[in-house]
């Protein structure tokens, strides 16, 4: 399943920065969209794990992690994975 995480500047660039170079997000963040309207202005499309693994890199960007974890939510997916 394709999520959609919709971005502002501000969080974009917080979230850009934060990926270590070398990381295979980096690739995913380059393949993002930009928008024009209701102050998302960039969208990036991933599946649920790489979805998982930007909320690793972006600990000090609040609206990053809003963003993700209303994405996850609207697919249906829990915020907390069991260990079993």
């Amino acid at each position: 399943m394709t999520l959609k995480i919709f971005l502002d500047d501000k969080g974009f660039d917080c979230l850009k920065s934060s990926i270590p170079a070398g990381s295979p997000s980096k690739f995913i963040v380059g393949q993002a969209e930009y928008l024009n309207f209701f102050g998302s202005n960039t969208v990036i499309s991933c599946d649920e794990t790489e979805a998982r693994n930007l909320l690793l890199y972006t600990g000090h960007c609040p609206t990053v992690i809003a963003s993700i974890n209303k994405a996850l939510l609207s697919a249906g997916i829990s915020l907390v994975r069991s260990l079993q």
